[in-house]
């Protein structure tokens, strides 16, 4: 792996002598009064004081601003957008202007528990060099692990099931994200030698974002839950025909940097079996086909496709 030259030793030594880094916390908000005080005082409030905080008010129509103004808390920059740049746009504007030797971020509807940061630094500082991010267990509230959604619903992410949380963590994410940026922190020069977010994304930017770092460096993991996520009737995250439309092309960049196509193909068959019943048939039967041509023995790839083709066929015939 090509491992990024990133400042870890210097951070461990640092923290050994009592002299804390600089953290950045960027927070992207739009429209999130109700919920904004709740994210922005559990980062205020965090034992680990050392920290700048950066609101990026994404041209709200609320009174977002209103609510910053209130806030006398020193360390808080607020940056406004005169235009709406979407969640990865408004990060990537925090990202540069942060000035932390780390970064972190927080969603502006979500809640740090006490001691996320604290814990964090420290890992860091008995990372390994190679080390390009250190997340954390989140709790979901809205949804369960099988992603249905309710108020009486709770997930947590990673869940049981998984059982690889540190190192190398490429094959894992680039088969699934089981991380979030409010989960994470990671160095400034990790961030900004990936260019930051895909601001071309409007949801999973996400995991396009820690597939891409994954590939970078290793990551370490803090095994408590130290973020409390609560989905919203609005959240980007259930937008799924945005979704699979983002999810297409972040699998497309990923076979351009030359993630197998063998572990490609089973995004493919889901993709183009979901494109199928949302009423496009012709566009997953491509996805579908590209599936068959990497692994050609998997009868449930064969069984999508001819139901797509029956369902392309029933559209032809109305």
């Amino acid at each position: 792996m090509g491992a990024l030259q990133t400042p870890f030793n210097m951070i461990g030594k640092s923290l050994q002598n009592f002299s804390e880094p600089l953290v950045s916390v960027i927070i992207p908000t739009f429209n999130r009064v109700a919920t904004l005080e709740r994210a922005l005082k559990s980062v205020i409030n965090q034992s680990y004081s050392n920290i700048e905080v950066i609101v990026v008010d994404d041209a709200s129509t609320d009174n977002t601003i209103d609510l910053l103004s209130n806030v006398t808390d020193s360390r808080l920059r607020v940056i406004c957008h005169d235009q709406n740049k979407g969640v990865a746009g408004a990060t990537n504007t925090g990202v540069r202007a942060a000035r932390g030797t780390l970064i972190a971020f927080q969603d502006s509807d979500d809640e740090w528990l006490d001691g996320k940061l604290s814990q964090q630094v420290e890992r860091f500082a008995t990372a390994p060099a190679d080390c390009v991010a250190v997340y954390c267990t989140k709790i979901v509230y809205g949804r369960d692990p099988e992603f249905r959604r309710g108020k009486r619903r709770v997930a947590c992410v990673p869940g049981p099931a998984e059982t690889a949380f540190e190192g190398d963590l490429r094959e894992l994410l680039w088969q699934r994200n089981i991380i979030s940026p409010q989960t994470a922190i990671c160095t400034r020069e990790a961030l900004m030698s990936l260019g930051g977010f895909d601001e071309k994304l409007r949801t999973d930017q996400d995991w396009d974002f820690f597939s891409r770092l994954s590939e970078n460096g290793t990551f370490c993991f803090v095994d408590e839950p130290l973020v409390s996520t609560y989905l919203q009737t609005d959240s980007i995250s259930t937008d799924t025909h945005k979704g699979l439309y983002n999810q297409v092309i972040i699998t497309n960049k990923m076979k351009r940097r030359g993630v197998p196509r063998s572990v490609l193909s089973a995004h493919w068959a889901r993709l183009g079996f979901a494109l199928g019943r949302q009423g496009h048939p012709n566009r997953g039967n491509t996805l579908l086909r590209a599936a068959l041509t990497e692994k050609p023995l998997v009868p449930k790839t064969w069984a999508r496709l001819i139901i797509n083709r029956l369902r392309g066929l029933r559209r032809s015939l109305l």
